[in-house]
């Protein structure tokens, strides 16, 4: 069960939590894997802060899924919602990227500093290792 830090969350580097009114802020990490990712893996990418409104979320993997018939998905949300930003994304399969495609999470205001992860939600039929992008923007009310 490996779980794997952006450099935002090993080193601890934050986001902005404050700035003027409406000014829009991104939140973006890299997560390298080190094998090929499985259901019990969790990506860690970084913290949002309270009273983040998120507009707009991106992804964008590897090809994390070498088989002609790739079957790696990939959820990306907090603890309050697994599925947030990202239900069952096929990025993964052939390295490529997609905005956010979960509604719940356009528009959703954190309530305290919020962790965004990644889990996969469909083990690869080919896995290897490689890199998971994200990015969100958002504003802080």
């Amino acid at each position: 069960m490996p779980v794997y830090n952006s450099t935002n969350i090993a080193t601890k580097t934050g986001v902005a939590a404050g700035s003027i009114s409406g000014m829009v802020h991104c939140a973006y990490a890299e997560v390298v894997t080190t094998a090929a990712l499985t259901t019990a893996d969790t990506l860690n990418f970084f913290d949002l802060p309270a009273n983040a409104r998120v507009i707009s979320a991106t992804i964008e993997a590897t090809d994390l899924d070498t088989n002609g018939a790739p079957l790696l998905t990939l959820n990306v949300g907090d603890s309050g919602s697994a599925t947030r930003y990202f239900s069952a994304s096929t990025v993964g399969q052939a390295g490529t990227a997609a905005a956010a495609t979960a509604v719940g999470g356009l528009n959703y205001k954190t309530t305290a500093k919020t962790r965004i992860v990644g889990v996969p939600a469909a083990n690869a039929a080919t896995g290897v290792a490689g890199s998971v992008y994200l990015s969100v923007q958002y504003i802080v009310e």
